[in-house]
């Protein structure tokens, strides 16, 4: 089969004529072997039964459909231990017995079922000429038979979501050849066990830190080496890392209004501050409704932890006050009430025509799209909605008077979350602005435990970076003995995981190649609108194009 050429297989059949209509052509061709072959018994014949004439289409020409007029032949088969008398000559390489289409469009079709799917897929083929329905597409890619693969020595596995947070799959990839292999309907310890036995020649297993997949090659392969994710190692130690900061709110408040708040910090930001406007009514009347929910705020908070000290499990505080749990394990671990960040200006580009739009204002100027193309024939490239939303409190204040932030300042706009102070004391000293530092040191300086914490935290990516696996288990005990909550339970889930994650340290694999199949994964779900079934989408993923 060839789609370079004119005939699908010129060796087997020759063209006669070609009949030439408005939208089609016919080529006329006729098999040109000399001796075909029974399909039964393999014995040649030339003992002629009788002709007979199929009728298929093939690839177009240049957006015209062609279809093949295939005169072939009946033969007896001579062989008399044959059970078949008598048989059609085959042409496996022009088309399959009793098909419709040729070999070589099949192909076409499978191609471009794999890459689109069936509605997408059938679309573009209806512009490239080609007329098929998206269910044909569909029963393509069910009906192909993927090509066995070499033993996996190197296996990555996974989970996806078939519905997030309600029913899951498992990947597996051979990380050598950077090819998925197969798809498991669940992410059960059994199943993967299971697929491992029939599997016997994998000798590695990169995973998460999930239990089910580490109980499953327990069961499945006791012999291979499991090695846990580094990626999954320090993500778990920094979100750890993240509730306890969380748990240090109030110190977090205090540091960062002492370094934010000292005059050495000020003195830049007053210098591109003008006043700040005198509250009107509209104004008032925000305040007030702010106030009154963080009053609501508070007064679920206090019940929150009323009911949590009363021993009700998460579901049911959840439940009884309409909230949604997270909020709920938010306010659980929070030695007081989370503050909301504020908004911040920030700095826009509007700032740089400030003065221009307060003149006009005073003026009498009102519309925003007026002023809109005003400063935007001065060089403004935003877009008026922005320049809207400004206004908008000009039109609730009683002036024009403002708090402009500079472009120069040296400080954030609001004051760090908590995943920002967490990343901050993480980071490495050259990466940080003067400001970070300063927080840095003025959050280890008044507290210890967040010293102590920094310390380990940078302590254990160091480790993770050089491959010290030494030095693994003497980082343990320094976890455990800091009576840090979260560092003690990431240390002790490490030690009961003990062989994977000693294992990472040395091992050169990884999760990386499957978190971006999981990706590719998920492109071809959603590419499906969610609505494949679990066979189609196996076939989809774990098919590779040839090359």
């Amino acid at each position: 089969m060839d789609a370079s050429t004119l005939l699908a297989d010129p060796d087997a059949i020759r063209l006669e004529c070609f009949v030439s209509e408005p939208h089609s052509v016919t080529l006329v061709v006729r098999a040109a072997q000399r001796r075909p072959c029974c399909p039964k018994c393999g014995v040649a014949s030339t003992s002629l039964h009788s002709h007979y004439t199929r009728h298929v289409a093939d690839l177009p020409w240049h957006g015209v459909t062609a279809r093949l007029e295939l005169h072939t032949r009946k033969l007896r088969c001579r062989n008399e231990l044959c059970e078949r008398k008598v048989f059609c000559e085959r042409l496996p390489e022009v088309v399959a017995a009793y098909a419709r289409k040729t070999v070589r469009l099949n192909a076409a079709l499978t191609l471009l079922a794999f890459a689109m799917g069936g509605e997408a897929g059938a679309r573009a083929a209806c512009g490239l000429s080609l007329q098929v329905s998206p269910d044909t597409l569909l029963r393509r890619i069910r009906q192909f038979q993927p090509q066995s693969h070499a033993p996996i020595k190197v296996l990555g596995v996974d989970d996806f979501a078939f519905r997030r947070g309600q029913r899951y799959g498992t990947i597996l990839v051979d990380l050598e050849k950077h090819q998925p292999v197969e798809l498991l309907p669940d992410r059960e310890a059994e199943t993967f066990a299971a697929w491992l036995r029939q599997h016997p020649e994998v000798e590695i297993i990169s995973r998460d830190r999930g239990g089910s997949y580490a109980a499953g090659a327990r069961a499945g392969a006791p012999h291979a080496v499991q090695v846990a994710d580094r990626f999954h190692l320090l993500k778990n130690l920094l979100d750890g890392f993240e509730k306890f900061l969380y748990r240090r709110h109030t110190q977090i408040k205090a540091a960062t209004q002492a370094v934010f708040h000292s005059p050495q910090s000020l003195k830049g930001e007053r210098a591109g501050a003008e006043k700040i406007p005198t509250p009107s009514a509209a104004q008032a009347l925000l305040t007030a409704q702010r106030q009154a929910k963080l009053a609501r705020r508070e007064h679920r908070y206090r019940a929150v932890k009323e009911l949590h000290r009363a021993g009700l499990p998460i579901l049911t505080i959840a439940r009884r006050l309409n909230m949604q749990r997270c909020q709920v394990r938010e306010f659980i671990a929070a030695e007081s009430l989370p503050q909301r960040r504020a908004r911040s200006a920030g700095c826009s580009p509007i700032y740089r025509y400030l003065p221009y739009l307060q003149r006009r204002w005073e003026q009498g100027e009102r519309s925003s799209r007026a002023l809109w193309k005003e400063i935007k024939s001065h060089g403004y490239a935003g877009a008026e909605v922005t320049l809207r939303h400004f206004l908008q409190r000009w039109r609730v204040s009683s002036s024009t008077e403002i708090e402009v932030q500079t472009a120069t300042r040296s400080l954030p706009g609001r004051a760090p979350s908590v995943r920002r102070i967490k990343w901050l004391l993480f980071s490495p000293e050259k990466r940080k602005e003067e400001w970070e530092r300063q927080l840095a040191d003025e959050l280890c300086h008044r507290s210890g435990e967040i010293d102590r914490a920094q310390k380990l935290v940078r302590d254990f990516h160091r480790l993770l970076r050089e491959r010290r696996a030494d030095e693994l288990q003497g980082w343990l005990g320094a976890a455990r003995a800091s009576g840090i909550g979260e560092l003690v339970y990431f240390a002790n889930s490490v030690g009961q995981d003990r062989t994977a994650v000693s294992a990472a340290f040395v091992n050169e694999w990884s999760q990386g190649q499957v978190e971006g199949q999981v990706n590719r994964l998920k492109f071809i779900k959603r590419a499906t609108y969610g609505r494949a079934k679990f066979d189609l989408l196996r076939a989809r993923v774990i098919h590779q194009p040839a090359a």
